[in-house]
């Protein structure tokens, strides 16, 4: 059996409408690469017709591996454990609401073999609400100014990472999803960006909101107080 080559780490909650067509981008993607691929959906406790329509891709995708939590455990769990059975050598994040867009992966993976541990997405022409826009910007000003890092998108979930950068990554605290490449830039690891697209979110509701904004707010300030970055 080929080693796997790249895998693709999508959670997911309460997309029913989203999967389907993502699940086929990503799939014709990868297939365009000639490399072994899996993609991987982490199902996160979804109450509604997201794990049904999953299933059903089963007999077309051999490559499809489905993971359910039994409760809605946010973003980080479901990417820690999509990090922790992803076999590939590269391994690829997105989010499940279409708003990414999975023929940006080739991009990515091109920084990648250009010898880079991680490689980030930058939703430079953001389809977003304008507080949504505004809020992210001041995060990414400030957070950049503390890191000393000219990233221009820490929220963008759309990244590349080799395999060995993720060993280390501590995904054990809540809220660690947010600030991931601040993680990995305390672990030296060589990361970039690339442009990539965004859309504007075609099906069901945004789980975001100003509380989410202002609990990410309250956590950078408190992981910088408990050096945890």
């Amino acid at each position: 059996m080929n080693k796997t080559k790249y895998s693709i780490v999508i959670p997911v909650y309460n997309e029913e409408e989203s999967v389907l067509p993502l699940e086929k981008s990503a799939r014709e993607t990868m297939e365009s690469l000639g490399k072994p691929y899996e993609i991987i959906f982490i199902n996160d406790g979804s109450t509604d017709g997201t794990l049904a329509n999953l299933k059903s891709l089963r007999s077309d995708n051999p490559n499809l591996n489905i993971v359910t939590l039994e409760k809605n455990s946010g973003q980080t769990a479901s990417l820690r454990v999509g990090f922790q059975i992803a076999k590939g050598d590269v391994v690829v994040s997105m989010d499940g609401d279409l708003q990414n867009d999975a023929k940006d992966i080739p991009h990515l993976l091109k920084k990648i073999d250009e010898g880079y541990d991680v490689v980030c997405g930058w939703r430079k022409d953001r389809h977003d609400s304008l507080w949504k826009k505004a809020a992210s910007k001041i995060a990414n000003l400030v957070q950049g100014t503390v890191f000393k890092s000219n990233l221009h998108d820490i929220s963008c979930t759309l990244r590349a990472y080799r395999r060995e950068s993720l060993r280390d990554l501590d995904l054990s605290w809540s809220g660690a999803h947010r600030f991931i490449p601040y993680l990995l830039i305390r672990q030296n690891r060589k990361i970039s960006e690339v442009v990539v697209t965004h859309h504007a979110r075609k099906y069901g509701k945004s789980k975001y909101s100003p509380t989410k904004i202002f609990r990410t707010s309250r956590d950078f300030v408190k992981l910088l107080i408990e050096r945890k970055i």
